[in-house]
Parts: structure tokens; C-alpha cells; sequence
């Protein structure tokens, strides 16, 4: 059976089983309802989109759901290449929120394992945690498992969280029964008979005799403490089950394999990398399979990593990309021997066997392979400065004498330039001397809490989770009127005033959070900012205005920032809500030219564009998107003649609403990165030339854009670049301050508009004749000051010191160098005051740097009077001072310091 087989086969026993199917999250984790997940940089598992349900702040589309989640974990990294480990892995998982649970959904579990995919169930054992009597009684009487193949162990190990019942924390939890395919011979296992067959079991599986397939988890209690700080368990009154099983495991067992990377998922990755590199891959730990199979399993890895809009760079999720990137590199060029980028040629084979199933493979596929290039490239010139590095530090006299390189310096060549500390120890014992295993461990463990406090876990809903969970047990969700109406009718569910929930909010300095059943406000999303407007009632016939002076979207409400300076709103009044029509317009100006910009962006620069990110507001539009090179100015023409062509062009801006996500994938629909969409989107065309999806407000005609003007182009990371234009009455105001700035200009140069390029130039021209002219004049000068400069003799030294009043630097070196040249053999040391700014120079001929003397310590120390400083080279140097009030004692210190220099 094929990995695509059993991926499908799975769906379909679920889907068998009243499940409804669901698509994985990215890797970027985001929740079922769009938020951003910040305690952890990357999806780790099937159920962590789920997290809003699995609390109650959400409720879920169906209460069975199944999916096959695409994640990473980067915990063992460094363990990469062997036959085990994985950064990137697909999760199955079948999910219960208050429906089934252990009754069914073991005997499912088994029904799967051993009829479905046939795995051998006499190869199989289970755990259950030691006090769950129920899922033990399951597996023993319903499934007919004897009792020494039920291991029953302790919270540490079949609990989640892990020792919650002893250590917190309080909320969800509950036991879990993990299942365990036996992947040694019977003949390897232990038999000691004075052992109880959980210790055999227990000695086995830390012997790797045993391969962790499947895991359920039943959460059924709501953990809370006694007044003493005794733990409680209080059943929940819906109990729910996570399933997680491991995709690529399974598929290694039941494609009887010894590894995952034998099965067809790595096959031609593997196949690709021996016909590349002309070697061929054994199957075995040496240097040279190992390290097959660290770029086999890494190029999986960073293909879907970028596919979901994760590009390389230093910090978050871009560092650990970049390290795993650089760790493929690192073993291709020094193992396998890739001299040249190679990892972009292997790619297409994840791309092609996996691109089925994970559609955004192929969609953005000149984008990964493009990224994947320009990175490879950029480290192999670090790959080469870190060796350098090495063989320098190698060869301190600190290494060399008590020849052992220290932890701290090979901690900076792990973190700085990617060398595992394996590598590492190798090159510096090839050189007789060790490594400071202690000190590497002491400066990793300072960086793992440095990075541990700055990923620290965050509330899914911050401030606002405990009102919402209160809301959403007596209300509906927030209807969104906003795409036709700009005002309507509505009542307040709820008022919200520091994170707490209020019946009433009268006049106060603060700002607080009104939700309305429906409203016709935008809430900020997908980069376009909330709607401001106002909300108007009467009472006792005076009209009461509050303003809103923003909208937010949490768990599905509305939530509208007011700020009452008069009356009170309270819970479940009647009130008018109106949009501020001339901001939402130009908000949709920018948004509708967002889209065209990306557009023409694709079309002048390549399919390898694609959102990193955006900001819409009423005032401009700013466009992050994929690119790995400023723009030219004439792309940047190009586009924006693009842009106002579609403008012009009058096309009228369609919008379809509840399309089936893959049909409008294969419509070509753009899609935002990192966005996790539903079974039904929307889509936002301007037929012939732009189709995305998207959630925002559009204008109805591409003509009501108006202009657009692009105003700035840079770089805001490695491979992204940020457009920033304006639209529409920006556009006009932008054009207006043009044209007044040249309007002054040309007054200045007493021309007219059309006629300043011009002037300019014929002005640039005369003031370089003009400097010309005054070089000749000062050279001149110089000839005559030269004969007037008299030197005295000290130690035998012909010595010219003087002041030469308004001076450059300029004007001092030619100087100097005429009197050196006019006496033949000197020391010359010039000074002068020209802006309020000190400056030396000296001059030193030839013939006497033998003896000694040295124009840029000599210079050095003459500054240092005037409170300066400076140096250079041994016949010619310069400095500067802040203090003009010491030029003449400066320059009065030269004698002696000539004396004292020569030999």
C-alpha cells in the first residue's frame, strides 16, 4: 500500500464514520477561526487549529471531524539522518467534540490498524494510563487483548497534559491509551520472568524494540484546586477525543519497512540525490547515507515550509528554516560533495510526489525553487567564512597552548554559521586539540532560555477570552452586514470594559468594546483595518453620538472600540451604527488596488510573487511580497502603468461568494499565505486579470481606484520586499506636493516648470567649472605659500609646522606635498580651522622613515592636543580636533615629537 493510498484510505474509514473532512492548517499555526496561535512557532499537531473548540470558545462545524495535518517539530534536529527522526511528519487525526469517545472510538482505532491497512495485531500493544479502569476493560473485553499486552502506566507517560493531575495546569485534561507496533524479532525481546510484563514492556520500549503508532486522547476532566491546593478532577460535561496517528510510521509498517525513509515517500527523493551526487545511497549509518538522508528528509522539510510563506531569515520561524536549510547545504557540499547549489534540483521530486494531495506545492512551486536557490547560494559563501573562521581560531595562542578550543567559540559557529557541534569536534581533533564540551552546553543552554522566555505560552483570546466564553453561551455570532450596508440597526449583546464584562459604560477617558448582534462595520482582517464610524440612540428625546474609533474581530464577535464622552450605553439598547462612508471608500480604493498590484507585480516580475503581507488603510496601501532583489525603476513604471491601465479600463469588480475551496483553487484563485480558509471562501475578480480570496471590502469598478502612485520600493527581509502607494484623493495629494515642490524649484532657478531638468544641469555644470577654477586658484596660491613656509632643523631634520588659515583637507595635502617636494627631505605638519572643524595633516619624505619618524603616529599625537585624533600611513596621514582653541599649541608640540621619534 502506498502512502497516498493510506493517507486516502484513512479519510474514507472516517468519513465512513459520519466525520466531516476538514483541510490541515499551515504550518504557520493558525486556529479553525483565523487567529494566529503564539505559543509555538510552528503547527506540532493535528489539534491545535482545533484549540478554540476543544476550550468551548468556538463551537465547531460538525462535532466529528477528521483531518491529515502537515507538521514540524524541530526538538531533535541535530538528530536528523538517522532512521528515525523527522522534522516534518503528517499527522492523522479524528476529533470528537462531545460525541463519541473510548466506546467507540477504540474499537475503531483497532478496526483501522488491523482490518483497514492490515498491520499484524499480534505485533501491537497498548498503555493506558493506571487509574483509567475504562479503557482497559475496552481493550481487554472488547477487543479481546490479553491483559500482559495492556500496560497500564503512570500520568508521566499516559496523561495530557503530562502529570497534570499532580502539576497543573488547571483547565481540559485527561488520560490517553497510546498503541505500540513491536518492530523487533520475538527472539530480541526481553523475557526475564521475575518481570511483570509492563517492566518487559517498558525495558523494550526504551530499547527502540517498540514504535509508537497511534495515540487517543480523552479529555474528560476539568482540572481545579482545593482551597488547599489539592488537586480536583471535575467531569466535564462533554467529554471530547484527539486522535493523533503518525502517517509516516504507519506507512513504514505496513510497506514493511525498517525506516520511513525505505518507503515511497522518500524513495525517489533519495534516487534523485544518488543520481546528482553519483553515489549511491546504502541503507546504512555511514557519513555518506547519513547524510542522504539529512538532505532527503530537509528538502521535505523547507519545500512546505515555504509553500506556507516561511521564508529564511534570523529570528522565529524564518531562523529555524534557515538552519535547516543550512544543514542540508553543509552536509551536500562537504559529504556528498555538491559543489555547486543542488538543493533546488531535488525539490520538483517532493513537489511532484506530494503535490496531489498538498496542492500548494505546485502552486507555488517557482516560488520554493526559487527561494531555495538564492538562500543555498547566499550560505555557501557563510559555509566558507566559518571555515576560515575555525582554522583562525584554531590558531590563537590560547587553542594552540592549552589546545582546547573553547565551548563559547564553537557555540558561535553552531548558532553563526550553522556547524553542528559534530562537525565541529571533528575538524578540531583531525588537529590533535579538543573542544569545550562544557562551555558549548553552558552557552546553549543561555540561548534555549533566552528563546523559551521569548516564546512564552500566550492566551489563544488575551484579555477578552473569559468575557467571550460568557458571551458566546447566550449569543449568536456578530451578523456582518458591511458588504452592502453602511449602516443599519442593531443591539448591544454585550459591553466589555478592562477584559470584564459590564451591563452598563457611561462617560470615561477609556475606550471600551461594544458587541452588536449585526453590523455593518468592518472588522480588522487579512491586513485592511477596522471601520470607524459612530453609534447613535435616543433617549428622552435627545440623540446621543459615541464614537468608533476601531473595529476587532475575536472568536467570531464584532468587537467596536468606542469612546463615550456623553450618555451611557447598556446592555440590549437599540442603537443606529454608521459607518464613516468617505473612510470606507478610501480604504476600498486600496484594497481593489492591493489586488491589482499583486497582479501586475506576478506579471513584470514572475510567478514566484506572492503575498507576505499587507496593510490597507484609508490613507495608503502597503504590499509585502516575495521578490529577492530591489526593483528597477523602470519595473517600477511598468507596474504602475499596469495599475492605472486597469483603472482606466473601467472593469467592474465581481465578487463570488461561497465557492468550494478547490474549486477555486482550481480556478486559479490567489491565496493569502498562512491563511487557514474553511470548505467555502470568497473570491474578489477583475475578470481577465486578478482572482484572490479574500474577505475584504471592494470597490464596485476598477475606475473608482482612480490614480495610483507607487511612493516607495524596499527590502523589509531576506526575500521580501515592501511596495508602499497611494489611491484616489492620496494619489492627488500626493501629486499635488509634486508638483509645489517643483513649482519652488523652478522659482528658485528662475525657469519655468518644464525647463528644470534643464537649468538644473547648466547649474551642476558651472558650479563644477567654478570648483575647478578655484582648485587652480588655490594651487596657485599654494605655489607662493609655499616659499613663505621657512623650516627650522631639529635633531637634523628640516621641520615645517605652521597655521594656514580657512584651509580643506584638500588644499593642506597639496600643500604639504609642494613644500616636501620643494625642500627634498622634511617633516611637514600643517594645521587649520575651516567651519569650526580642526584638521592636520603630515607629510614625511622618503628618506627619513628610516630614521624613525612616522607621519601617522606623528599626526596621532597632535591631535590628541586639539581633542582629536586620527593616523595613516608612514609617509602621508590626517586627523581632526574639536577644539580650534588649540590648533597653535598643537602644532607648537611638533619639534618635540619629531626629536623623540628619530633614531
Amino acid at each position: 500500500m502506498l502512502a497516498h493510498q493510506l493517507r486516502q484510505k484513512y479519510l474514507d474509514f472516517f468519513v465512513s464514520k459520519e466525520h466531516l473532512l476538514l483541510p490541515g492548517a499551515p504550518l504557520v499555526p493558525v486556529d479553525a477561526l483565523g487567529n494566529l496561535d503564539t505559543s509555538t512557532l510552528f503547527t506540532s499537531a493535528g489539534m491545535q487549529q482545533f484549540k478554540p473548540y476543544f476550550i468551548g470558545a468556538a463551537i465547531p462545524p460538525k462535532s466529528r471531524i477528521a483531518t491529515v495535518q502537515k507538521c514540524l517539530r524541530t526538538n531533535d534536529i541535530d538528530s536528523v539522518g538517522d532512521f528515525s527522526h523527522c522534522t516534518l511528519f503528517e499527522m492523522l487525526g479524528n476529533f470528537s467534540f462531545g460525541d463519541y469517545f473510548k466506546g467507540e472510538v477504540i474499537p475503531w482505532t483497532w478496526d483501522f490498524l488491523t482490518n483497514v491497512v492490515g498491520v499484524d495485531g499480534d505485533r501491537l500493544c497498548v498503555t493506558v494510563f493506571e487509574e483509567d479502569d475504562e479503557a482497559f476493560a475496552i481493550w481487554r473485553d472488547v477487543i479481546g487483548l490479553t491483559e500482559d499486552r495492556i500496560h497500564r502506566l503512570p500520568e508521566s507517560k499516559n496523561y495530557w497534559p503530562a502529570n497534570a493531575i499532580s502539576e497543573g495546569p488547571n483547565g481540559p485534561c485527561g488520560p490517553c491509551s497510546e498503541i505500540f507496533y513491536r518492530v523487533a524479532p520475538l527472539e530480541e525481546m526481553t523475557t526475564t520472568a521475575n518481570l511483570t510484563p509492563t517492566q518487559r514492556y517498558l525495558i523494550d520500549d526504551d530499547a527502540g524494540r517498540y514504535l509508537e503508532v497511534w495515540n487517543n486522547v480523552f479529555t474528560q476532566f476539568d482540572r481545579a484546586e482545593t482551597a488547599d491546593g489539592k488537586p480536583l478532577l471535575n467531569p466535564l460535561p462533554k467529554k471530547n477525543n484527539d486522535t493523533g496517528a503518525g502517517f509516516d510510521r504507519i506507512a513504514y509498517v505496513i510497506q514493511g519497512k525498517k525506516s520511513v525513509f525505505e518507503t515511497d515517500l522518500f524513495q525517489p527523493t533519495l534516487e534523485q540525490i544518488g543520481e546528482l551526487s553519483k553515489r549511491s545511497y546504502g541503507g546504512s549509518m555511514s557519513p555518506v547515507d547519513f547524510a542522504f538522508r539529512v538532505v532527503a528528509e530537509h528538502i521535505r522539510s523547507m519545500t512546505f515550509c515555504i509553500a506556507d510563506g516561511i521564508l529564511p531569515s534570523n529570528e522565529g520561524r524564518g531562523y529555524v528554516l534557515r538552519y535547516i536549510m543550512r544543514r542540508a547545504v553543509r552536509y551536500g557540499k562537504m559529504v556528498l560533495g555538491f559543489e555547486e547549489p543542488f538543493l533546488h534540483d531535488i525539490a520538483p521530486k517532493i513537489i511532484a510526489s506530494m503535490g496531489d494531495f498538498y496542492t500548494e506545492l505546485k502552486e507555488r512551486e517557482e516560488l520554493i525553487l526559487r527561494t531555495i536557490f538564492d538562500e543555498e547560494e547566499r550560505f555557501r559563501r557563510t559555509l566558507d567564512t566559518g571555515l576560515t573562521q575555525l582554522r583562525q581560531l584554531l590558531k590563537t595562542e590560547k587553542v594552540e597552548t592549552e589546545k582546547i578550543l573553547p565551548g563559547k567559540d564553537a557555540f558561535t559557529l553552531y548558532d553563526t554559521y550553522g556547524f553542528p557541534l559534530r562537525l565541529t569536534e571533528e575538524i578540531v581533533q583531525e588537529a590533535g586539540l579538543t573542544v569545550d564540551l562544557a562551555g558549548f552546553d553552558k552557552a546553549m543552554e543561555a540561548q534555549r532560555h533566552r528563546s523559551r522566555e521569548a516564546s512564552g505560552e500566550k492566551e489563544v483570546f488575551g484579555a477578552y477570552r473569559d468575557a467571550l466564553l460568557q458571551v458566546s453561551q447566550q449569543n449568536p455570532l456578530t451578523e456582518f452586514l458591511g458588504y452592502t450596508e453602511l449602516s443599519a440597526s442593531a443591539k448591544i449583546l454585550a459591553i466589555i470594559q478592562d477584559g470584564a464584562l459590564v451591563k452598563t459604560a457611561s462617560a470615561s477617558p477609556n475606550s471600551v468594546e461594544v458587541i452588536l448582534d449585526r453590523t455593518p462595520f468592518y472588522a480588522e482582517s487579512g491586513g485592511q483595518v477596522g471601520d470607524t464610524g459612530v453609534l447613535r440612540y435616543s433617549e428622552s428625546d435627545t440623540v446621543f453620538t459615541v464614537d468608533v474609533a476601531d473595529t476587532k474581530k475575536v472568536a467570531g464577535y464584532f468587537l467596536h472600540v468606542v469612546n463615550i464622552n456623553d450618555g451611557a450605553l447598556q446592555v440590549g439598547r437599540e442603537v443606529h451604527a454608521e459607518v464613516n462612508r468617505e473612510q470606507r471608500l478610501a480604504t476600498m480604493r486600496n484594497h481593489t488596488a492591493t489586488h491589482l498590484l499583486q497582479a501586475a507585480l506576478r506579471k513584470v516580475l514572475g510567478g514566484h510573487v506572492y503575498q507576505k503581507g499587507s496593510s490597507v488603510s484609508p490613507e495608503r496601501l502597503r504590499f509585502d511580497f516575495t521578490h529577492s532583489s530591489p526593483m528597477t525603476d523602470a519595473q517600477i513604471h511598468e507596474i504602475e502603468e499596469i495599475v492605472n491601465a486597469q483603472s482606466l479600463a473601467d472593469t467592474g469588480v465581481i465578487i463570488h461568494t461561497d465557492i468550494p475551496v478547490a474549486e477555486a483553487k482550481e480556478r486559479g484563485a490567489m491565496a493569502l499565505f498562512g491563511e487557514k480558509y474553511g470548505d467555502k471562501v470568497r473570491m474578489v475578480e477583475v475578470p481577465g486579470f486578478s482572482l484572490e480570496l479574500c474577505g475584504g471590502t471592494h470597490l464596485n469598478h476598477t475606475s473608482q481606484v482612480g490614480l495610483c502612485k507607487i511612493v516607495a520600493e524596499t527590502g523589509v527581509a531576506a526575500g521580501v520586499r515592501r511596495i508602499e502607494a497611494v489611491t484616489g484623493s492620496g494619489a492627488y495629494a500626493y501629486v499635488n506636493r509634486k508638483e509645489e515642490a517643483l513649482a519652488h524649484l523652478a522659482g528658485v532657478l528662475k525657469t519655468n516648470v518644464h525647463d528644470v531638468a534643464t537649468a538644473l544641469d547648466k547649474l551642476i555644470s558651472q558650479n563644477r567649472e567654478l570648483t575647478q577654477q578655484v582648485r587652480q586658484l588655490k594651487s596657485g596660491q599654494g605655489v607662493a605659500q609655499v616659499a613663505e613656509l621657512t623650516p627650522t632643523t631639529v635633531s637634523g631634520v628640516a621641520v615645517v609646522c605652521q597655521a594656514i588659515p580657512a584651509a580643506d583637507v584638500e588644499t593642506l595635502s597639496n600643500l604639504a606635498d609642494r613644500t616636501a617636494q620643494h625642500l627634498g627631505s622634511a617633516v611637514v605638519v600643517l594645521g587649520s580651522v575651516n567651519e569650526g572643524k580642526v584638521t592636520f595633516v603630515a607629510k614625511v619624505t622618503a628618506d627619513l622613515l628610516s630614521q624613525g619618524l612616522h607621519a601617522g603616529n606623528l599626526v596621532r599625537e597632535v591631535a590628541k592636543i586639539a581633542g582629536g585624533g586620527g593616523g595613516g600611513r608612514p609617509d602621508f596621514a590626517q586627523a581632526g580636533g574639536r577644539n580650534p582653541d588649540k590648533l597653535e599649541e598643537a602644532l607648537a608640540s611638533v619639534p618635540a615629537l619629531v626629536a623623540a621619534q628619530k633614531r
